[in-house]
Formats: C-alpha cells, sequence, structure tokens
C-alpha cells in the first residue's frame, strides 16, 4: 500500500513539473477581429499595492511593451525592448516643445484677408539612459490569426534601494565615469557659447 501512495505522489511531482506554457488564441477571422482582448495589466501598465503581493508596489515604477512576429523569441524581444524604453523615458525623458505662428494680410486695400500658418512640434528625447536592474512582472503570448505571435511584457524597476541592482550600479558608477573627458566638454562647451 505504502508503495502505491508513494508511486502515485511521484508522478503527479513529474506531472505537475513538467507543464507548459499555453498560448491564447487571438480572435479569429470570422469575427472580423484581430484581437479579441487586451491584458488589463497591460492597459493599467501597474501593480496595485498588496497585503502578501506586491506589498512594495509604491518603490517601483512599471511599463509595457507589446511585439508581433512569427518567431515567438523575436516577438518576445521587440516588447522588452519597447518595455525598456518607457523605463528609460520615466527615468530620464525630456520634453521639448517649439510653436510657431506666423500671420500675413493677402490682397488690395479693400480686399485684404488674413492668413495664418500654426505650427506646434513637441519632441520626446531620451537619451543614454542606464535601465538595470528591471524586472518582468507579468507576460502574456497569443496567437494570431495570421499565425504571428503577440506578446505582452510588464517591466518594473525598483527605485533607489528597491532596484535590486542597486549596490552593484553604486559600487560601479565611478569606474564608468572618465573625469577628462568631462572637463573637456565643459570647456569646449563654454568656448562655443
Amino acid at each position: 500500500m505504502m508503495k502505491i501512495i508513494l508511486i502515485a505522489l511521484t508522478s503527479m511531482a513529474v506531472i505537475g513539473c513538467s507543464s507548459n506554457y499555453k498560448v491564447k488564441q487571438e480572435a479569429n477571422m470570422k469575427d472580423n477581429r484581430l484581437l479579441n482582448e487586451v491584458p488589463q495589466w497591460y492597459i493599467d501598465a501597474s501593480v496595485d499595492e498588496g497585503i502578501i503581493f506586491d506589498r512594495d508596489a509604491e518603490k517601483y515604477i512599471y511599463s509595457v511593451g507589446q511585439g508581433t512576429s512569427p518567431d515567438l523569441q523575436l516577438a518576445i524581444q521587440k516588447a522588452t525592448l519597447i518595455a525598456k524604453a518607457s523605463l528609460a523615458d520615466q527615468l530620464k525623458g525630456e520634453m521639448n516643445q517649439r510653436s510657431e505662428l506666423y500671420t500675413t494680410e493677402i490682397g488690395s486695400n479693400n480686399n485684404k484677408k488674413v492668413a495664418s500658418k500654426v505650427e506646434d512640434t513637441i519632441v520626446n528625447v531620451v537619451a543614454k539612459t542606464m535601465v538595470q536592474g528591471y524586472e518582468q512582472w507579468e507576460k502574456a503570448v497569443y496567437e494570431t490569426p495570421f499565425s504571428q505571435y503577440r506578446v505582452y511584457i510588464g517591466l518594473k524597476m525598483g527605485v533607489g534601494d528597491a532596484n535590486r541592482l542597486a549596490d552593484y550600479i553604486a559600487e560601479n558608477a565611478t569606474q564608468d565615469v572618465d573625469i577628462d573627458v568631462l572637463a573637456e566638454a565643459a570647456i569646449e562647451e563654454v568656448v562655443i557659447q
């Protein structure tokens, strides 16, 4: 009897360990829709603070990304790259805006009209931002009706001490700084102005 129980427990453990990730199917083309659903966590791009799970949710910044490809690994890489770019934007993004208004009168004395042109340009710049110590907090994989993979990835990165690489970054930060290059760049900037 003991052998039977032991064999049953062992087989249950082996079956439990060999489970595979299930790829969800998007809506089929009969519905004339490409997407049937998008994960709610992807829309919210955050994790609610809880008692057991994510109790430190306020110590993280969150980002999401989506990638599609016939190759699963490429779809994952696209989604991860987009999510990392969003993290970098939150850390060090700069917004520049330029507005231009041009107004003129056209025509003769009794038949004048005002012509105007307005342009508004907004540029979001994220340059050379280190995104280290991020963690994946969510992932969903779908198969599209066109036999491609659509991957949704959620990344989170700890701020300050919550960053799992905070100690490593602090120890190695000075090794990456070349004081001579910084000094030369500062002098050149002053001379140019």
